[in-house]
């Protein structure tokens, strides 16, 4: 294998986002790892051999951004599925008339999936029936993925090949609807879709495993465009690990990549009794593929919403839904950290932080500070909870990118006079000491680190509010969450995250400077060249270098960025380009009903087991 060529940067703003936030001018990549960094004379004075000579003219290099909550197992089989985004589609009819356009062309009996559908955002205010989707698709089962991931909708035969009738109990943790005779309709809440999340994509993957490496190096190219250096993909199946498995061995992951590591389905019951759960886990992975932590979801999106405490006439009322009792989590957590494994919990409202913390606390009180703990979300949360998440070393990871398309339904889910909570209150955490972290949660949002940094900066809805403008950081903060901090959650920063000597080449020029340029320009922030080590290198551990030739075709839209709508380019230099973007966006969700007031209780004990209000998904 040929040494690749040592490279230099110069007349560059070199932002290492060290722990001084210190800057240079110059900065020398030497078989896969940063090899100097100061002036150019520096720099230049440990130059040997043949060496590449970048000239800057003086922009800005940072540390490649890592995603640490993203979804890329899911996100990798988009191209061969149904777009059915909405918008830009607008009806329930343009929504049926893309998937029967799709399904013509593929072989009957062939699983289907459609994606990007949210029922709230099309004319008809509700998601298609078993019998419409029998229409547009009469041969295939077919299964259309809420933008959520939170619920799907499927036809007649993708129902009966799961086994699902009138007889079929609700799982644990979801909820088949059924119409007044007891027939499903073929609208499935969380759990209840596990099977068809699982059998659609199964059948994608084992059809052609070639193939699937294939489409996930491409989604990985996707992100390396977009400068991300590293992805953590926060439920990895038994079936997506074997995926990412594979692709490791082939040399096809072109980025670092973390697995939370779920169950079988995506919303399985964590079980650390089942020993082949816990060696997929704790799996030696390589330089590039990572294992050893777990995710466990606490709240639920549906029917009822985040898991909140509100406060009305002096007393406390619960909404939501819950996965596990407060007693569960806690439990789960402790036995997980027994066995050295990581932990990564969802918790999306105020109950649910409370519930993440306890839990998080006895892990603490059994194993010390040595574990990296990590909070997921927390869309709708009290600054109060920011001092013990902090006395707690608990790390968040935080999707204020969200806020730009649902910060109005987040706000729904807090209600009127709830002055005790935020929405995503990442201000109010890092002023507590918290360490804080963004990501996207792709696909439910853009996975564009521009637009997120931007939409953390300037707190601004879609329709052009402000959401929570007190809770806005600094553009050093955005920087700092999107790369040293998110190693930190993923277990790497001894690696990679900030520009210092040892440390992994992974690193981005970008076309203009995210600490001083106008806050709206943030949005539109390029990366015009990256380095990163990936595994075709590895053995060497030389460095590899894309000049990303596609930078000027890669503009991040005011909504977020798009997908691609038709197939890829390929440069020279083995990137993929694009042109014909579409637009993506967020899914919502109905606000939900309040139970019964109970007196507050701050540590949340009971909310697990409280009775709990619904508020079933909006229809026609």
């Amino acid at each position: 294998m040929s040494q690749v060529r040592d490279l230099m940067i110069k007349n560059a703003v070199v932002r290492t986002v060290d722990q001084r936030d210190s800057t240079h001018e110059a900065v020398l990549l030497r078989a896969g790892k940063i090899a100097a960094l100061g002036t150019e004379q520096q720099v230049h004075s440990r130059v040997t051999g043949d060496t590449e000579f970048f000239d800057a003219g003086g922009r800005t290099v940072v540390p490649g951004f890592i995603d640490a909550h993203n979804h890329m197992s899911i996100e990798a089989f988009e191209p061969e599925a149904v777009n059915c985004w909405t918008p830009p589609l607008a009806s329930l009819g343009e929504v049926l008339a893309a998937i029967e356009a799709h399904c013509a062309k593929v072989p009957p009996g062939q699983w289907v999936r459609g994606f990007g559908f949210d029922a709230l955002k099309v004319r008809e205010g509700r998601a298609p029936n078993r019998y419409e989707l029998d229409e547009v698709a009469p041969d295939n089962p077919f299964f259309l993925i809420d933008v959520s991931c939170h619920a799907g909708y499927a036809n007649g035969a993708a129902l009966e090949a799961v086994d699902i009738s009138a007889c079929t109990p609700d799982p644990w943790g979801g909820e088949i609807e059924r119409d007044g005779k007891g027939v499903p309709t073929g609208i499935l809440i969380e759990a209840a879709s596990n099977l068809l999340h699982s059998a659609s994509w199964e059948a994608y993957a084992e059809r052609d495993w070639d193939r699937a490496v294939e489409l996930l190096a491409a989604k990985a190219r996707d992100y390396l465009a977009v400068g991300l250096t590293g992805i953590g993909d926060a439920c990895v199946t038994t079936k997506a690990a074997e995926l990412y498995r594979r692709a490791d061995v082939a040399g096809r992951l072109p980025l670092t990549l973390q697995q939370l590591h779920g169950g079988d389905h995506f919303f399985s019951r964590q079980d650390l009794r089942r020993t082949d759960i816990v060696d997929r886990i704790q799996r030696d992975g390589s330089h590039l593929l990572r294992g050893g932590a777990m995710k466990i979801f606490v709240d639920r999106a549906y029917p009822g919403g985040a898991a909140i405490h509100k406060i009305h006439d002096g007393c406390t009322r619960y909404v939501g839904d819950n996965w596990y009792s407060h007693r569960e989590v806690r439990e789960l957590a402790v036995q997980a950290s027994a066995l050295g494994i990581g932990l990564a919990i969802h918790g999306m409202g105020n109950c649910a932080v409370d519930t993440v913390i306890d839990a998080y606390e006895a892990v603490r009180r059994q194993n010390g500070d040595e574990p990296v703990l990590r909070l997921e979300h927390a869309f709708v949360a009290e600054p109060a909870q920011g001092p013990r998440l902090a006395a707690a070393g608990i790390d968040l990871v935080a999707n204020p990118g969200l806020g730009h398309n649902v910060g109005d339904q987040f706000s729904l889910w807090r209600g009127e006079n709830q002055d005790h909570l935020r929405v995503l209150p990442v201000r109010s955490m890092i002023d507590s000491g918290v360490r804080v972290s963004f990501a996207s949660d792709h696909p439910c949002g853009t996975f564009s680190p521009a637009e997120i940094m931007w939409s953390a900066v300037a707190r601004r809805h879609v329709s052009g509010a402000l959401i929570d403008p007190d809770e806005a950081v600094a553009p050093a903060e955005a920087l700092r969450a999107y790369t040293i901090n998110a190693a930190y959650a993923s277990g790497r920063a001894s690696e990679e995250g900030s520009i210092e000597t040892g440390k992994r080449a992974n690193l981005l020029v970008l076309d203009r400077d995210p600490l001083t340029c106008a806050t709206d320009d943030l949005r539109l922030m390029k990366v015009v060249r990256t380095s990163t080590v990936n595994s075709s290198t590895s053995a060497s551990g030389a460095t590899e270098v894309e000049r990303l030739g596609i930078s000027e075709e890669l503009d991040v839209g005011p909504r977020g960025l798009a997908r691609p709508s038709r197939a890829p380019q390929h440069t020279a230099a083995g990137t993929t380009a694009y042109r014909g973007w579409s637009v993506r966006t967020r899914g919502t969700w109905k606000a939900p009903q309040a139970s019964a007031c109970r007196t507050r209780r701050r540590s949340a004990r009971w909310c697990g087991s409280a009775r709990r209000g619904s508020a079933p998904l909006k229809r026609g």
